[in-house]
């Protein structure tokens, strides 16, 4: 339904968009819920005939589960997605390339997820949504940043940056992650520059830092030797890891490991270890490894620095056989998540062999009439739109019959083979890129010409009669020639594919009757 150009959806559609919309929120917040919440939307979208909505519910229940850690579970999601769809809209490629890259950071595996961050960021029209874009953005620079490429991390944060000004929440997500990468690499001033701005941005939207952003100012204060601001920071970040919006699921343990670095920092050696057994109970019940094995090496800190070194040893072997399984399990994991990938795209690169098989004669190797149905009638339109010229020309092999009965049908099928490569050559990139040959059946051809100039087909069409009939057959079918017929038209303003077709059509006939060898235009 639509109102004064404007697509209306109908309410219990418009309502669906709607709690879609809102998924995004609840994904960051509580991804279980989510996974869940996103199941039923599919439902809900399945019923109400929204196939684009359903896919997208799908999607945010595959980013729910990776959020939640169970980055093997939403890789599997996300390719029997894929696999259940020849062709995904814009949105959802988008954010299915965007969770895989997110889910092989998670196992570890930067260059795959790289991969998918930059098929994400290719698809990223204009008309999809700020947000997603901006987040894919970051995503990339993230990654080029981990692999090294600092230059080039920077020139996508700022690209980012560009697009999340005006939104709170994305503007600091932009700086609180290009902070935090100038903290990685230990440029001091770098990162006091971003922190500044991270704290001004809060104020000028008026929105206090979450969790994630409070710890990376945090350690920074601790890499500019600033202890007393570093503790105040890692406290406040403690504190709201639990109520802030859009937060990761690790980040209270997260926090809590960077209260305690901080605390046995300024000698508060005690402290540190309440918190660090505080941080080892959250990780329990979260079974979040990366940070289980941090809080461990910084156990062994602070039992180095109560002076019980044999603690401090054991919690070291610990750290190590924790770091080992984790290891063992991102590798594990790494490789589930990339058979599935494998599988979907090996059964994708099938059926697109296939598809491409059935649209093409198998003897000649030129497209066929399913690809004409298919395909001559959307560049019609495309160039009817764009004021371009288009035309066809059908060709006929002239006396072809005789050709089979005096030398064999395997001499017709060269015949047939040679005159496509004629046809293949004539069309090749000229006179525009879209222009194509086909076999239409039998001894019936058929070419497609767009761009150029009113006349562009009948040239076209001389070019190759004139071309078969001074091709030396020989070899083929001694002491005859072959020649061909065509009949050309020019596609009219209230055009389409069947008019073109039967103009063609009838000055091919027109060109047999006036004795052949001969091309009709008009």
């Amino acid at each position: 339904m639509s109102v004064a150009g404007r697509v209306v959806l109908d309410p219990a559609r418009e309502l669906l968009r709607r709690d879609l919309a809102a998924l995004d929120e609840l994904i960051g917040a509580d991804p279980q819920r989510a996974a869940e919440s996103a199941l039923a939307l599919a439902e809900r979208a399945v019923a109400l005939g929204d196939a684009d909505a359903a896919v997208l519910a799908r999607v945010g229940q595959a980013e729910a589960v990776q959020r939640g850690g169970d980055s093997a579970g939403a890789a599997h999601l996300l390719t029997q997605l894929r696999a259940q769809h020849d062709e995904l809209g814009p949105e959802a490629a988008v954010r299915v390339a965007w969770t895989l890259a997110r889910v092989f950071t998670d196992l570890g595996d930067r260059p795959t997820a790289l991969e998918h961050a930059l098929d994400a960021a290719g698809g990223c029209g204009d008309d999809l949504p700020r947000r997603l874009r901006t987040r894919v953005f970051v995503k990339v620079a993230d990654l080029l940043d981990e692999l090294g490429a600092h230059e080039d991390s920077r020139a996508w944060y700022g690209r980012a940056e560009q697009l999340a000004v005006g939104d709170g929440q994305l503007h600091l997500l932009v700086v609180n992650n290009r902070a935090y990468c100038e903290l990685e690499r230990g440029d001091v001033e770098a990162a006091r520059r971003e922190m500044a701005l991270l704290l001004e941005l809060s104020d000028r939207y008026d929105r206090p830092l979450n969790a994630n952003s409070l710890d990376t100012v945090a350690r920074i204060h601790l890499l500019c030797g600033e202890l007393v601001p570093a503790e105040a920071a890692a406290r406040a970040a403690v504190e709201t890891s639990a109520a802030m919006d859009a937060k990761n699921a690790d980040d209270g343990p997260v926090c809590l490991l960077t209260l305690a670095v901080v605390l046995r920092v300024r000698g508060e050696a005690e402290a540190a270890a309440r918190v660090l057994d505080e941080a080892r109970a959250a990780c329990a019940q979260e079974g979040f490894g990366t940070v289980r094995s941090q809080i461990l090496a910084e156990q062994a800190e602070v039992f180095a620095a109560l002076g019980d070194y044999r603690a401090a040893f054991e919690t070291h072997k610990a750290f190590h056989a924790a770091d080992r399984e984790l290891l063992s399990e991102q590798r594990e994991a790494q490789a589930r998540a990339r058979q599935a990938v494998f599988e979907i795209d090996v059964a994708r690169q099938e059926a697109a062999r296939y598809r491409e098989e059935a649209r093409r004669d198998p003897l000649t190797g030129l497209r066929n009439r399913l690809f004409v149905d298919e395909r001559l009638p959307e560049l019609l339109a495309e160039s009817r739109r764009g004021g371009r010229v288009a035309g066809a020309v059908l060709l006929d092999l002239d006396h072809f019959k005789a050709v089979n009965d005096t030398y064999s049908h395997e001499a017709g099928d060269e015949v047939l083979r040679r005159l496509a490569r004629i046809l293949t050559d004539a069309v090749d990139g000229r006179p525009g890129p879209e222009s194509f040959a086909a076999r239409l059946g039998g001894e019936e051809f058929l070419l497609v010409v767009t761009g150029g100039h009113d006349g562009c087909a009948a040239e076209l069409a001389e070019r190759v009669r004139r071309t078969v009939e001074q091709a030396d057959w020989s070899a083929v079918t001694p002491g005859r020639g072959i020649t061909v017929s065509a009949g050309v038209a020019t596609l009219a303003t209230d055009g389409d594919k069947s008019s073109l077709l039967a103009v063609a059509d009838e000055r091919l006939y027109a060109a047999k009757a006036a004795g052949r060898n001969r091309v009709c235009a008009g």
